[in-house]
C-alpha cells in the first residue's frame, strides 16, 4: 500500500505543472496506444466470433446437421427405415428425404448454373420457409419454384413471373439428345444472408425432380439429419455409421462439420493469428511505457536524489513509479475495453455512417459470404484480453521502476 506523501508524490509525477508537460504528455500517448491496442483486440475478436457463428449458424441452417448419400447416388426409402430402426428417437428431431442435382435456370437471354433442391414432405416452419423475404407460402406446387434475392436482382425476376430450368437429363429426337426443360412461376424469393446460396439454390416440388431425373417414388439421393446440439454431431454420426455397416448398406454419411472442416480450421487459425498480431499492438504501447519511464526517470533524479534526502526508502521510490506504469495501464486498458466493447455493440450503425459517409460499399456480400458486418462479443474473451494488457503493462513497468529506486542521491545531487 502506498502512504499519503506517496500517493501525493504519484500525482505530482504523473500529472505534472504546464511548466514540466513532458510527464503529462507522455501519460497520455501511453494511455492512447494501450486503449487502442485493447479496443483492436476486442473489436477485430469480435468480428471473428460474429462472423464465425453467423456462418455456422446459415449453413447449418441450410444444409443438415447430417447427410446420408449412396455410392450408387440413389436411396432407397426402405433401406432409411433399417437405419431409423436401430436409432434412438430421442438422438435426432427430423429426418428429411431429399432430390438435389443441378441444373440451368433460364430468364429471357439470361443463364445461370444453380443447385436445384426438393423435398418430399416439408414442416412448414422449415428454415426456408422463415427466410423467405416475397409473399408467405408453405408448400411447393408441381410448376413452381422458389429462388434466391441475389438471383431474382440478376435475372430480373419478380413474384408471379416465368422462368425455365434445364437439368443434365436428356431426351431422344430427331435433331439428337435434348436437355429437359421445364417452364416454372416463381412464387418465393429468399434471404439466407449468404450471397453464395441466394445466387446459386433454387426449389422445387419433390414430384418435379422426380420427373425430370426419371428417379421412381420412394427413391432419393441425399437424406438429411436434425439433431438438438450440432456441436455433439459426431457421437450421432457414429450411431449411423454403425448402422449402415450393420446392415451392409452402400451408403456413406456427412455431417455438416466434416463439410466445412477446412473453413471451420481456418476460422480458428485467423483468429488465433489475429490475436497474436493485435497483441503486438499492445506490446508496442508498452514500450512508449518502458522508454517513456526511462527518460522520466533521468529528468526526475534531481527530484528522486531530494526525496531519498527527505526519507523516501528504495522501496518507496520503487512503488511510485511502479503505480505511475500500472496507472497508465489500468486506464488505458479500461478505456479500450469500453472503446471496444461500445463499437462492437453499435458496428453496424458505424458501417451504416460509414459506408453513407464515403459513398461505398464496405462489406460486399459477392465477397464476405454475408450480408452484413457480424459481431458477437464474449466477455471471457474481453476479461482474458483485460488481463493480458495489464500483465504486459506490469512486466514493462518493473525495470523502470527498479532503477528509479537505485539512484545515488549523493551523485545525483553533486552533478546538479
Amino acid at each position: 500500500m502506498l502512504s499519503k506523501s506517496e500517493i501525493l508524490v504519484t500525482k505530482r509525477f504523473l500529472f505534472s505543472k504546464k511548466t514540466e508537460g513532458y510527464v503529462s504528455i507522455f501519460s497520455w500517448f501511453s494511455i492512447i496506444g494501450i486503449a487502442l491496442g485493447v479496443a483492436a483486440i476486442i473489436i477485430v475478436m469480435s468480428v471473428m466470433n460474429g462472423f464465425r457463428s453467423n456462418l455456422i449458424e446459415r449453413i447449418i441452417g441450410i444444409n443438415a446437421h447430417l447427410n446420408i448419400y449412396s455410392f450408387e447416388d440413389l436411396i432407397k426409402k426402405k433401406e432409411i427405415e433399417l437405419i431409423e430402426n436401430d436409432l434412438d428417437k430421442n438422438t435426432y428431431n427430423e429426418i428429411l428425404y431429399s432430390i438435389e442435382t443441378q441444373g440451368l435456370v433460364i430468364s429471357e437471354n439470361i443463364s445461370r448454373g444453380v443447385a436445384i433442391r426438393s423435398y418430399e414432405k416439408l414442416n412448414p416452419k422449415h428454415y426456408l420457409y422463415e427466410k423467405i423475404i416475397s409473399n408467405k407460402i408453405s408448400s411447393i406446387s408441381f410448376d413452381q419454384i422458389i429462388i434466391g434475392d441475389s438471383l431474382a436482382k440478376e435475372l430480373n425476376l419478380k413474384i408471379g413471373e416465368q422462368i425455365k430450368i434445364a437439368i443434365p437429363k436428356t431426351d431422344k429426337s430427331l435433331l439428337g439428345q435434348i436437355p429437359r426443360f421445364k417452364t416454372l412461376k416463381v412464387v418465393g424469393v429468399f434471404d439466407f444472408g449468404m450471397y453464395e446460396y441466394d445466387a446459386n439454390l433454387v426449389f422445387i416440388s419433390a414430384d418435379l425432380s422426380r420427373k425430370l431425373l426419371l428417379i421412381e417414388k420412394d427413391i432419393f439421393n441425399k437424406i438429411e439429419f436434425y439433431v438438438d446440439d450440432p456441436n455433439l454431431i459426431n457421437s450421432f454420426k457414429n450411431s449411423i455409421d454403425n448402422s449402415i455397416k450393420n446392415h451392409e448398406l452402400d451408403l456413406y454419411s456427412l455431417s455438416w462439420i466434416d463439410n466445412n472442416s477446412s473453413l471451420m480450421n481456418a476460422l480458428k487459425v485467423e483468429k488465433n493469428v489475429m490475436f497474436l498480431i493485435l497483441t503486438l499492438i499492445i506490446i508496442v504501447a508498452s514500450m512508449n511505457i518502458i522508454s517513456g519511464l526511462i527518460i522520466f526517470v533521468k529528468e526526475k533524479n534531481k527530484d528522486i536524489g531530494i526525496l531519498k534526502t527527505l526519507g523516501f526508502s528504495n522501496f518507496s521510490i520503487l512503488k511510485i513509479f511502479f503505480t505511475i506504469g500500472i496507472t497508465i495501464g489500468v486506464i488505458g486498458a479500461v478505456s479500450g475495453t469500453l472503446i471496444g466493447i461500445i463499437f462492437t455493440e453499435n458496428i453496424n450503425y458505424i458501417q451504416f455512417i460509414l459506408e453513407k459517409l464515403l459513398n461505398t460499399e464496405l462489406f460486399s456480400e459477392e465477397v464476405y459470404f454475408l450480408s452484413n458486418l457480424p459481431s458477437e462479443v464474449k466477455y471471457e474473451e474481453v476479461l482474458f484480453v483485460f488481463l493480458i494488457s495489464l500483465i504486459i503493462t506490469i512486466l514493462s513497468t518493473i525495470f523502470p521502476a527498479i532503477r528509479a529506486s537505485n539512484i545515488d542521491p549523493v551523485e545525483t545531487l553533486k552533478n546538479e
